[in-house]
């Protein structure tokens, strides 16, 4: 089967990513511009409408629409929207060629001395997906478009798609389809009409040098399928073998080399804020809707995250930024939980200087944990829905206590029963998955030795810190001894009889005795 490319055009996509990024409508009036240069770059419907063009000063955008918001144009942004689009595009496929911004390559091909006869291999703006391998997954390449463009239109992002039998060929037809005219947009989406309006595309329309067109238009060459009836040797002799290479590529006669998106193995998002944030309160709102991205990408990857690092970057440069370390002690995956907990613990923070920037860092993932208990009945799901919520709570007390006020609990190699355990992060006891022994035969079972155990040993609830002497009249032994001692080897020397007793003033405990008498060392819940 032949590969089927889907190209998806986005002319404004840096300016409508900004405003998807800060939540402004449609009618809001934003204008990108050059920082270096003061020049606008891109702009909207609205101060079209007002009179701005691009390449206008900025004073005089200004002038002609006082109240447009103004976004400064920042390639490190413009790379992060880069990837928000590959990221979001991966669900529709696993090979994704990212876009090439036309504002970046502009200024680059400007800078060219042989900007003559400069011919690009790529059309700026427009994303390819290569889509005939994975289109029996969306019932045909029709519902995959469909569900393409659906997503595109709720992130509020113009677009223009198109089909193409090659990756160029996709890209023209897609550049060109908003200025087609009905009929022939949706001959550009059909696989078998497609290729045929690529001999109807102007010159204008390639990714050649201004002074290729001119010399095209001069000697009354005006579309694609009269450029390619021209010898080629003689186009070669004249312009170069680039652009011999450029029509063997955009028909197919030659192979095109491409670098597909790669998921990066660290995530980092930024963002800059349209106003100053004093309190942390401020921070939540765009907070949320950073951690709600973040929750798409983690369940496009089936990943879940342990702890992330949020930076705020103060509007005093003099002054250090603000490292937040957030912990997820269970592998948190969903962006309300990533955001409840986050919330809480930015509760004990405080802002020395009012906020201008934002960013998220995650350098380590974890696998999504499925639960999967519901699979084998009421019983399990309903034990299953108890030990989320238990994980929940205890999330949440760490989150609000901090981390070194909440612990878990791990069994250690020790005898004696206050050296059996030690406290540890909740992450790591959330690891170990150990199931609950209730017999020596299940110990066995999962090949642990039990040699030297005790048959029916019960152990309390409660340890004391540290043993306390007890007489022997405010307690009546029911069951024991049960002989704990240290190893020949280790000192000091301890041996031990533990018995469980009834308290005279109630309750069940754990009592031992020793050359020093009786010891209270815990109680039974």
């Amino acid at each position: 089967m032949d590969m089927l490319w889907l190209a998806a055009h986005y002319p404004q996509w840096a300016l409508q990513y900004f405003c998807y990024r800060n939540e402004l409508n449609q009618s809001a009036e934003v204008l990108l511009y050059d920082p270096k240069s003061l020049h606008v770059l891109a702009l909207d419907a609205g101060s079209h409408k007002a009179g701005v063009t691009v390449g206008m000063s900025l004073s005089t955008a200004q002038s002609l629409t006082p109240s447009a918001m103004l976004a400064e144009f920042d390639a490190s942004t413009n790379q992060q929207a880069s990837d928000w689009l590959c990221q979001w595009s991966y669900e529709f496929s696993a090979r994704v060629v990212p876009l090439r911004c036309a504002l970046v390559h502009d200024a680059h091909k400007d800078g060219q001395s042989s900007a003559k006869l400069h011919v690009d291999e790529f059309v700026c703006n427009t994303l390819l997906l290569e889509v005939s391998s994975i289109a029996l997954i969306f019932d045909g390449i029709d519902k995959l478009i469909e569900q393409y463009a659906q997503r595109a239109k709720t992130y509020g992002l113009e677009v223009s798609l198109a089909i193409g039998k090659t990756p160029l060929a996709a890209q023209l037809l897609a550049q060109q389809s908003s200025v087609m005219a009905e009929v022939t947009q949706s001959e550009s989406l059909n696989p078998d009409k497609s290729h045929a309006l690529l001999s109807q595309l102007p010159i204008a329309s390639l990714p050649i040098s201004r002074f290729l067109r001119q010399s095209f238009l001069d000697i009354g060459v005006t579309s694609f399928a009269a450029l390619c009836t021209l010898p080629d040797k003689e186009l070669g002799r004249r312009f170069g073998p680039k652009l011999l290479q450029l029509l063997a590529k955009i028909s197919g006669a030659l192979p095109h080399p491409l670098t597909y998106f790669e998921p990066e193995e660290t995530y980092l998002q930024k963002l800059s804020l349209l106003y100053e944030v004093e309190l942390m309160q401020g921070i939540v709102f765009p907070l949320g809707r950073m951690l709600k991205e973040m929750a798409s990408y983690l369940k496009q990857r089936q990943l879940a995250i342990q702890q992330l690092k949020l930076t705020l970057i103060y509007r005093d440069s003099e002054r250090s930024q603000l490292d937040i370390i957030i912990q997820y002690p269970f592998a948190e995956h969903r962006s309300d939980n990533l955001l409840s907990l986050c919330r809480m613990q930015l509760e004990r923070v405080t802002l020395y200087q009012p906020v201008v920037e934002m960013v998220i860092s995650v350098d380590k993932f974890v696998p999504i944990t499925i639960a999967n208990d519901n699979w084998f009945g009421p019983q399990q799901a309903a034990q299953g829905q108890r030990s989320e919520k238990a994980l929940r709570l205890m999330a949440l007390l760490q989150a609000r206590l901090g981390s070194d006020k909440v612990k878990g609990l791990l069994a250690t190699s020790a005898h004696l029963p206050e050296e059996s355990w030690q406290a540890t992060d909740l992450s790591a006891t959330s690891q170990e998955h150990r199931p609950v022994i209730k017999s020596l035969q299940q110990l066995s079972d999962l090949g642990h030795p039990t040699t030297g155990l005790s048959v029916g040993a019960c152990r309390p609830s409660w340890l004391l810190t540290t043993p306390e002497m007890i007489s022997i009249e405010m307690i009546e032994l029911l069951k024991g001894p049960e002989r704990l001692q240290t190893h020949w080897w280790q000192e000091p020397a301890i041996c031990r009889d533990y018995y469980i007793a009834s308290h005279q003033l109630g309750g069940l405990c754990w009592v031992f005795k020793d050359s020093r008498g009786f010891f209270l060392h815990g109680w039974f819940g």
